[in-house]
């Protein structure tokens, strides 16, 4: 009967505010709720699929209104009466319905998760995986330094094995010294992560990667220390072999990851589910990394687990993805449903109850 066909009859908006533990203070802002819009994508069949988008100004350029309005006048036109079986199609039209990604992600998402629901598997599954737990890193905003001490020091002792230290926006000097401190406090064998969130420019982000290197710490990387389109700075930092360069706000999507690739201009590149729109153009991201030897690290900006979800089962199927940053789960002051904790482990619990 046509009234049980898998047809899309309604797409509704909820905006959601998480407010955080404490204030994440980056090179570029600071944030003190998870802010996003909760998207339901609801079938004629009855099925209904949950996905959100988080905004992010600094990184994707929109806001919570900005989301909101390109949800309602651009991309849910496009897609009522449409049938989800009509699958590439379907994520064709989604894409070409906005240039804003976490309003293409906020839908997609919702879409993979009414597919899902359609064949009543797991998301792992539908991506081609076994469910399995991933273990992430912890994040240090920018803070006084006694404080970001005694952050380390906390997440280490609740188990975390790699710290992520944001770095940037001062003196060199002020972020050397918050890396040695960190690392002394958090003893030999933990992972330090150092993100610069594109605050210096080439020769700034030389001396830095060589102070860095000299210090002998367990570095994995520095991540995005150069604007986002400064291609060749990334090359000649990489080019250096001092310490292994990440790319984060230099790809949004699959061609950008391939200007870098071609020019072996990064070591990893930092995958956010936020920036590429969603889960199709996450795994042709990967899969391109994956062909030029570069791996992957599957990111967040802070958001809730309605995106967290999607991006847990993302890197827990991908075997490129070798390092974890999904650590605003921790960061909201109200543990949500969907995901199960224990210190870094992340698994994905409880399904998202349909509204």
């Amino acid at each position: 009967m046509a009234g049980l066909e898998p047809i899309i009859q309604k797409i509704q908006l909820r905006p959601i505010s998480l407010p955080l533990v404490r204030p994440f203070t980056t090179a570029m802002h600071t944030v003190t709720a998870a802010d996003a819009v909760q998207v339901d994508v609801l079938l004629t069949n009855g099925t209904v699929g949950h996905g959100a988008g988080t905004p992010n100004a600094v990184v994707t350029g929109d806001t919570m209104s900005t989301l909101q309005e390109n949800l309602q006048t651009q991309v849910i036109p496009a897609l009522i009466g449409r049938d989800i079986r009509d699958w590439n199609s379907l994520l064709t039209r989604l894409h070409a319905s906005t240039s804003e990604q976490p309003a293409i992600a906020a839908v997609e998402l919702a879409l993979y998760d009414l597919r899902a629901k359609q064949v009543s598997i797991p998301l792992t599954a539908l991506l081609g995986g076994q469910q399995r737990t991933v273990t992430t890193d912890m994040t240090i905003g920018i803070q006084a330094l006694p404080d970001m001490v005694s952050e380390a020091k906390a997440f280490v002792s609740r188990g975390f094995k790699a710290l992520k230290i944001k770095v940037g926006g001062g003196r060199l000097a002020d972020d050397l010294e918050r890396v040695k401190t960190i690392a002394k406090a958090a003893g030999p064998d933990i992972r330090l992560r150092l993100d610069a969130n594109q605050a210096w420019t080439t020769d700034q982000a030389k001396v830095a990667v060589t102070e860095l290197a000299a210090l002998q710490l367990p570095i994995d990387f520095i991540e995005q220390p150069v604007a986002a389109r400064n291609h060749e700075g990334l090359a000649t930092l990489t080019a250096m072999r001092q310490l292994p360069i990440m790319a984060d706000e230099s790809v949004f999507g699959f061609q950008d990851a391939l200007a870098l690739l071609s020019r072996h201009a990064v070591n990893h590149i930092n995958i956010k589910l936020m920036k590429t729109g969603g889960l199709a153009e996450a795994a042709k991201i990967d899969a391109a990394c994956a062909s030029f030897g570069v791996t992957t690290m599957v990111g967040c900006m802070i958001e809730s687990n309605l995106s967290l979800v999607p991006a847990i089962a993302f890197a827990a199927v991908h075997d490129n993805v070798t390092f974890t940053d999904l650590d605003a789960v921790y960061m909201v002051k109200k543990q949500q449903a969907g995901i199960q904790t224990n210190g870094p482990q992340l698994t994905i619990g409880d399904p998202m109850h349909d509204a």
